[in-house]
């Protein structure tokens, strides 16, 4: 089977953006590859919107998802692999310590492409239209409910920050490492206050089977959100 070049698929999903009002990328793993195809989505729907000054703040956003979303289900194989339910608390306390210990980023493309044989994906959903655009990255792993909890915290806590120096003040002085401390949900909502753009139409839900990080941005006061129970 021949596999697309990079060329390609930007084809495609060129083709796919100017047609319609959706967009969908799969993946198993980040690579180079497929952050110029997210780069390539995300300034071809904002071009299209009128909107390519968004382009810098809403790719880095996507990335700093993806690699989370990615993160999250090579976490579930690794955890697996040690015998350990990462659901239960105290395997949980334990299996992560071990995870923060010895994972690397040689390992992240190993367990990408276990990712792939397991059957474990990562979505990135764009719906646009000349109103607003609401993008999802989704994952088919739930998150374990010690995670969940200091998730929930950290946004509560990012929501009070201005700019990034504030939060890597409020780090220093609590003597907490940069990693792993909300470094991630902190910049993405630093950055959309940035763009003039309500952090609250940044949600993160967890359901029985999967993990959603929902992004919508508003083009016009007609926008209609979907955390107003809004369908299409």
């Amino acid at each position: 089977m021949t596999i697309p070049s990079l060329e390609q698929i930007n084809e495609n999903i060129a083709v796919q953006i100017q047609n319609g009002k959706y967009l969908t990328l799969k993946t198993h793993r980040m690579t180079g590859v497929v952050e110029k195809h997210i780069q390539y989505a995300v300034e071809s729907i904002l071009d299209k919107s009128d909107k390519p000054t968004l382009v810098t703040t809403l790719y880095t956003i996507l990335k700093e998802l993806v690699i989370n979303s990615c993160k999250a289900n090579q976490k579930r194989i690794f955890f697996d692999e040690q015998g350990l339910d990462i659901l239960n608390a105290d395997d949980y306390r334990s299996g992560i310590e071990s995870y923060k210990d010895i994972f690397s980023e040689e390992m992240a493309l190993q367990y990408g492409l276990k990712a792939r044989d397991k059957g474990y994906y990562v979505i990135i959903d764009f719906t646009f239209d000349t109103d607003g655009l609401t993008c999802e990255v989704i994952n088919n792993t739930p998150v374990a409910h010690e995670e969940e909890l200091m998730l929930r915290e950290k946004l509560k806590k990012a929501m009070s920050y201005n700019d990034i120096a504030e939060f890597y003040m409020d780090q220093a002085m609590a003597g907490a490492e940069s990693e792993g401390a909300g470094l991630g949900i902190a910049l993405i909502i630093i950055l959309l206050k940035g763009e003039n753009i309500d952090p609250s139409y940044f949600r993160i839900m967890t359901e029985e089977d999967r993990t959603i990080a929902r992004l919508e941005i508003p083009f016009t006061p007609e926008f209609r959100s979907k955390r107003d129970g809004y369908k299409p």
